[in-house]
């Protein structure tokens, strides 16, 4: 918690140390078994004992990466063939979940696309963390050889930037294994890593320190702390990972790698939550809306601060690049649903805010301006992977649905509910057909049970505290709304879902609460309603009241089920 309240309070001022320890997980072999088994390969038939003192022997010096290639290869282009086994999955490890990036290296990505971690250092020749990234929607810059520093741009603006001190797989001169190798570094890599360690707090994780004097040698002479260093390790530290903990006065938590991220990304996801869109700044917000509203001209204003909160949320990495799978297993994908179901109710504040607003108080030409972005929100991005992630990507057009939805009611605006249950419309791929976003509630974007109690709850404050409505109006509009939204999903073919809806009646005679509206205002109006005014179901008198006896029938039928 202390270094979640760290990055949330200085983001970007750290960064992160991964050692092999953090891609073991992922079955990708440490250096010296990529070693190893290359000098067996070389060995061919021979019985060779230790795979290093026999390649001592036979060539009078210690086994380096490029001597071996070489020994093995004839082309740059076989070289990168064969290292390419040892790092990325062959179909039988694809299927495994084998060679992709871990639960560490995963968490680690959240923070830096939350923007709060923005330099990885790496001593693993392995791409797991530059692949874990960008399924997070960020894009780093590599440095994999002394030679990419030079013309580094200076740190501070770079988004993201992974260093692989000891080189990478695709770059089979760059990599170091060997003491020789790893005794100093380039002159362009200290003054880097000084930088680095100077300026900014660390955090490491997986890291032995005891096969790696150059980069204990640059801990060791950086005297400053202008942040803490956390060092997190399952086992109990080496001497010399000892010796650097208490030069640089860190703090050590026995975790392994996956276990540490994935808590410190958790809590500064739950910091975030915590501190929602500032109560203040919302009403702000809707302050401005109303007074743009009562406006004699256009509110262009309004229309451009409603198209920056949609282009914000349309542009959540969680909506654009997941990742949707490769989480892991049940359990982790819950506590990954609900962490991103959070998120979004968090970074959708301003927005339900803005869009009741202006549903409530608008006209004929505010009302189109919402209603795009219901459908760019609605629809499910294209992807593969797991059913619950993919949908709730398209949860923020649910949440939008509501809030319009229900202010209409709320101000009795009729054309205006007509069009958002009927005009914004998202591809169904499995129909390959287009229908109204409507159709898709609370539970088949979101995926729980209670997610329509939940949405309504979410939306409560934006009716009572901003369009300063009483409970029982804001109820009462919530559930017209959504009975003629239910209507709209039965009648089209998706049947009927968990609702947050009161029920009346008894055993084989159950009704939702606003049917009595609804039937009463049907015998009062007849063909005059002005729902059928407006256009709803095609304005038919005989087309609703169908759709109405279709669907009272149907929840009776189920409601009676579940007693």
């Amino acid at each position: 918690m202390t270094l979640a309240f760290a990055l949330r309070a200085t983001p970007g001022a750290y960064a992160v140390l991964l050692g092999a320890g953090a891609s073991v997980a992922s079955g990708v072999p440490a250096a010296w078994e990529i070693q190893q088994d290359l000098i067996e390969r070389l060995a061919a038939a021979e019985e060779i004992g230790d795979p290093f003192a026999w390649y001592k022997r036979r060539f009078g010096h210690e086994a380096t990466y490029d001597g071996l290639l070489d020994a093995l290869t004839a082309t740059t282009f076989e070289r990168q063939a064969l290292l390419k086994t040892f790092f990325e999955p062959d179909e039988q490890e694809r299927e495994q979940g084998r060679k992709r990036p871990t639960a560490a290296h995963r968490a680690v990505a959240r923070l830096a696309a939350a923007g709060l971690v923005r330099i990885v250092l790496t001593t693993n020749f392995d791409r797991l963390t530059e692949t874990a990234l960008r399924e997070a929607g960020v894009e780093p810059t590599v440095v994999s050889h002394p030679d990419d520093i030079t013309g580094l741009a200076p740190l501070h603006t770079v988004a993201c930037l992974v260093v692989h001190l000891h080189g990478d797989y695709l770059n089979p001169t760059s990599m170091l294994n060997i003491p020789e190798e790893l005794g100093a570094y380039t002159p362009q890599a200290d003054k880097l890593l000084d930088h680095i360690f100077d300026n900014y707090g660390l955090i490491i994780a997986g890291w032995s320190a005891k096969y790696d004097p150059a980069l204990r040698n640059a801990l060791s002479r950086c005297t400053t702390r202008r942040f803490n260093t956390y060092w997190t390790d399952p086992r109990p530290l080496s001497d010399e990972a000892q010796d650097l903990l208490t030069r640089r006065s860190a703090d050590y938590v026995q975790a392994d790698a996956d276990t540490f991220f994935g808590q410190v990304a958790d809590a500064a996801d739950a910091l975030a939550d915590s501190t929602h869109e500032h109560p203040v700044s919302v009403a702000i917000a809707v302050a401005s809306a109303k007074r743009a509203l009562a406006g004699a001209h256009l509110a262009i204003p309004l229309h451009d601060m409603l198209r920056r909160e949609a282009n914000h949320v349309a542009a959540l990495p969680l909506r654009t690049s997941g990742p949707f799978d490769g989480i892991g297993d049940s359990k982790a994908i819950e506590t990954e649903h609900g962490r991103r179901l959070r998120l979004l109710e968090a970074e959708t504040e301003r927005l339900l805010a803005l869009v009741a607003t202006t549903a409530y108080w608008g006209s004929e030409n505010t009302d189109s301006w919402r209603l795009p972005d219901i459908g760019q929100l609605a629809q499910a991005p294209s992807a593969s992977g797991l059913t619950a992630l993919i949908n709730l990507a398209s949860a923020p057009g649910t949440m939008m649905v509501y809030a319009a939805g229900t202010a209409a009611v709320a101000a009795q605006r009729w054309h205006l509910l007509v069009r958002i249950l009927t005009e914004p419309r998202i591809f169904n791929s499995y129909k390959g057909e287009h229908e109204p976003a409507a159709a898709h509630g609370p539970q088949s974007t979101v995926g729980l049970r209670d997610a329509s109690e939940r949405l309504h709850r979410q939306l409560l404050p934006v009716f009572t505290d901003h369009l300063a409505l009483s409970e029982t109006a804001y109820d009462d509009a919530w559930e017209r709304f959504e009975y003629l939204r239910l209507l709209i999903q039965h009648s089209s073919g998706r049947g009927m879902e968990a609702t947050y809806l009161r029920r009346t009646g008894s055993l084989g005679q159950y009704r939702v609460a606003p049917e009595a509206w609804l039937r009463e205002g049907l015998e009062h109006h007849a063909e005059d309603h002005p729902l059928l005014r407006a256009g709803f179901l095609g304005g038919d008198l005989a087309e609703l009241k169908a759709a109405k006896e279709a669907f009272d029938t149907a929840y009776s039928a189920m409601a009676s089920r579940t007693m």
